[in-house]
């Protein structure tokens, strides 16, 4: 069974911290066994079999839709930072 999968972070240039499914659960893995493209951030559909990684792939779609939301948020902040700051 497929599940989506954040790389939540990069640990020692070796390990990828994955945050797997709804629950986000935490699962780390030799980087070498990701797309070799994949980075801190990406979004990936992924395959587990007792709980190891056996098929990783970069979810292109999801990861710009999420970083596309990330963008407009940061920008309402800065705009209501903005409103806040004493002239």
């Amino acid at each position: 069974m497929e599940e989506n999968a954040v790389i939540d972070r990069i640990e020692e240039g070796r390990w990828a911290v994955l945050l797997v499914g709804p629950n986000e659960r935490e699962l780390i893995v030799p980087i070498e066994e990701l797309p070799p493209e994949a980075k801190a951030g990406h979004w990936l559909r992924v395959r587990l079999e007792d709980n190891r990684l056996v098929h990783a792939l970069i979810d292109r779609e999801q990861t710009e839709t999420v970083a596309a939301r990330i963008q407009d948020k940061m920008a309402l902040l800065r705009q209501r930072g903005r409103r806040l700051r004493p002239e």
